[in-house]
């Protein structure tokens, strides 16, 4: 992978970059957790640029459907147009319909949460996710992007990077914030190691309290990995027994999708 891509998802230089473009994307990724919306003055300060500009931009976004403005607040968000956007973005992905089914059936089989998601520069977004009907995780959800050393199936799709590229990660992200506690390039060598030897990771209340869960990756014909499945769900589900059932039931499924993904 190139030095282009190394950045959080495939970024461009900056010279081939409109500025224009870049503000509004900016301003479309600020609001994306701001349910409940946000000020002209808020996404100022937070995409750091003026109130002025932010407000044009705001403006244009909204009469072009991308937002939506509450006429008793005056706060942005997001506008049902990119409704169409995602729905459109899904049906294009050939991997989403053929791993659809069989994630429905995994996630029934083992009554937890379902994921399927593929590389992005150094980390991994959520391109599918099947609520469990145990329980609902919602530590990652469809669309959202986590580093490669936090989360199961980034995990997974980590143990794959060649060693060179490993340490290129643990160097260029030594000083990020971890979801998972201060654990050390060391601890995430070892960790990797013990993956690559089994196949799969188990990722114990690493994000959210009371809740693991279990990824491996999607190999092509070649070998090489493509996506990554997890499913994740109550602890009681990766002790003994249990463990040994969820672990088999995710690594046939991801058998299967490589299957039916190549041929």
């Amino acid at each position: 992978m190139t030095d282009q891509t190394e950045g959080r998802g495939s970024q461009r230089s900056a010279g081939s970059r409109i500025a224009v473009i870049d503000k509004a994307v900016k301003t479309l990724d600020v609001l994306l957790p701001a349910t409940d919306g946000l000020t002209p003055t808020e996404v100022a300060e937070l995409i750091g640029t003026n109130r002025s500009t932010a407000f044009r931009l705001l403006t244009s976004l909204e009469q072009t459907g991308l937002l939506a403005r509450d006429a008793a607040s005056g706060k942005y968000r997001l506008g049902i147009k990119l409704l169409q956007y995602g729905a459109a973005v899904r049906m294009g992905m050939a991997v989403i319909k053929i791993a659809e089914p069989i994630l429905m059936a995994l996630r029934e089989d083992t009554r937890q949460t379902a994921l399927l998601a593929m590389r992005e520069g150094w980390g991994a977004r959520c391109i599918l996710r099947l609520p469990g009907p145990e329980v609902d995780v919602l530590s990652w959800s469809s669309g959202e992007w986590l580093p490669m050393h936090v989360g199961a199936a980034p995990q997974a799709l980590m143990s794959a990077m060649s060693d060179a590229e490993i340490e290129r990660y643990l160097t260029h992200n030594k000083d990020w914030h971890t979801l998972q506690g201060d654990r050390t390039a060391e601890e995430i060598r070892e960790s990797l190691a013990v993956v690559r030897e089994r196949g799969w990771v188990l990722n114990m209340a690493a994000i959210t309290a009371g809740v693991a869960s279990l990824g491996t990756v999607v190999r092509n014909r070649g070998g090489a990995p493509v996506y990554a499945i997890s499913v994740a769900g109550l602890e009681r589900h990766y002790t003994g027994s249990e463990l040994a059932r969820t672990e088999a039931k995710v690594m046939a499924a991801a058998d299967e999708i490589a299957k039916r993904l190549h041929g």
